[in-house]
């Protein structure tokens, strides 16, 4: 065995196990690049009404095209955007974010709901243009 044969392996075993440890540091560094916006709830506001707007559309069409589909479906989508309004309308006075983001939650996930309620009666998803929502 050569005198230049035993550093190359003490070498190289550094440089392995260096790639090693880079490798797990980046596959287990927590994910915090995404920072949300804070909430505007005038926009916010603006932007779900006339999602639910184009929804209600999309409904109305729908319940002539689906008349065999319970009526309870249809009730409960119609809940469900009500609910997701009802949130909309507390927002108004709120200024703490962390409360904001809260609401912004909740309106999200009725008209998610709804959407979802939607998709099973009709066999297809609600369309959605793209508004540059939040």
């Amino acid at each position: 065995m050569a005198q230049g044969s035993k550093s190359r392996i003490i070498i190289w075993s550094i440089v392995g196990i260096l790639v090693v440890v880079a490798v797990v540091m980046l596959v287990t560094k927590p994910k915090t690049g995404s920072i949300t916006p804070p909430v505007n709830p005038e926009r916010f506001a603006k932007v779900m009404e006339g999602r639910f707007q184009r929804f209600e559309r999309r409904i109305s069409a729908a319940q002539a095209d689906f008349p065999g589909a319970p009526a309870e479906l249809w009730q409960k989508i119609s809940d469900e955007i009500a609910l997701g309004r009802q949130v909309m309308s507390g927002m108004a006075g709120l200024t703490e974010q962390k409360d904001l983001e809260a609401k912004r939650d909740s309106v999200q996930k009725a008209y998610a709901s709804a959407r979802k309620m939607y998709k099973e009666i009709t066999g297809k998803e609600a369309q959605e243009e793209p508004d540059g929502g939040e």
